[in-house]
């Protein structure tokens, strides 16, 4: 067994959060808290990024350090890519209202 593939379900699992957590950034969390509206300030991928902290420690508690930052860097790229790339997919399929983040922020 090659180094990678013993790894690679870390990888998977760090690109899995990081996609999961892209995607759900996207969507505000509806409701309301003494009068301080959720959607203002929480989004769903709140719930999912703490994920990648788990699958970062694990993989370094199993492999050390050096194979744990491999994990990270695959997460940061990932996280790129999907800046890149989920926003204008999900607004040219009607998911999200604003293609880009700058126009979302001027609510």
């Amino acid at each position: 067994m090659n180094s990678f593939s013993r790894y690679l379900p870390f990888v998977a699992a760090m690109a899995l959060v990081v996609v999961a957590s892209n995607i759900l950034v996207q969507f505000p969390m509806q409701g309301e808290i003494g009068g301080l509206s959720l959607a203002d300030i929480l989004t769903w991928g709140a719930f999912t990024y703490p994920f990648s902290f788990l699958v970062t420690d694990l993989a370094n508690r199993r492999y050390g350090p050096t194979v744990a930052r491999r994990i990270v860097f695959v997460g940061f790229m990932t996280a790129v890519i999907c800046s890149i790339l989920v926003p204008p997919f999900l607004f040219r399929h009607g998911l999200i209202e604003f293609e880009t983040a700058a126009d979302r922020l001027v609510r």
